[in-house]
């Protein structure tokens, strides 16, 4: 699949249903990732997107997903 790059990641990221907020900077697409999604679903999300490997990070509880924005 083609590699999703800022307004179709976003709204890509926008539209799933364990994904609660996206927020985006100058440089990169954070998404706070709900308590449902599972580690079994983080291949699929990369096929979905086209994405290498993105950083992902947790802080209080709260698990993110970082993506580079293109």
């Amino acid at each position: 699949m083609k590699k999703l790059t800022n307004k179709r990641l976003i709204s890509y990221l926008v539209d799933h249903k364990h994904i609660d907020m996206v927020s985006v900077s100058k440089t990169q697409i954070v998404c706070t990732v709900s308590a449902k999604f599972k580690p079994d679903e983080v291949p699929q999300l990369l096929a979905d997107t086209g994405q290498s490997m993105p950083r992902m990070t947790s802080s209080e509880g709260v698990n993110y997903i970082v993506f580079p924005r293109y």
